[in-house]
């Protein structure tokens, strides 16, 4: 979707540069899917629709797992920074959930803030 979405594409920041670190993240799950033929036919359908897909596909690069400071474009506040990490929701099924949450010393997090500020809360398991 990221790649054939253009609200979504709009939403990241510097397009050209972190696109491309995420497909090769993204690469990492294809190597590890091993001709999975749903994720053979996403890749096919993002090559046909997507022309920065198919460039940057052809590069066969492999990056790190997705975890660091991504830039976000958000209406009303600009750009806005979040850290971001990857976590394995099923790795039979290749199911990975990437959490953004707000760098708190960014100058536009006050705008994100909750009415009564932020609140860790510790979850008894």
């Amino acid at each position: 979707m990221l790649f054939t979405d253009p609200e979504l594409r709009r939403v990241i920041a510097d397009w050209p540069t972190q696109a491309p670190r995420i497909l090769s993240s993204f690469r990492r799950d294809y190597a590890r899917a091993d001709g999975d033929p749903v994720i053979g036919n996403l890749v096919k359908e993002h090559s046909a629709h997507s022309p920065d897909f198919f460039q940057w596909w052809r590069r066969h690069e492999v990056g790190a797992p997705c975890q660091g400071v991504r830039a976000l474009e958000l209406d009303g506040l600009g750009e806005v920074g979040f850290e971001h990490t990857r976590l394995i929701v099923d790795e039979g099924r290749h199911l990975r959930l990437v959490v953004y949450a707000v760098q708190e010393k960014d100058p536009q997090a006050r705008s994100l803030r909750p009415p009564g500020g932020w609140r860790k809360r510790v979850i008894a398991e």
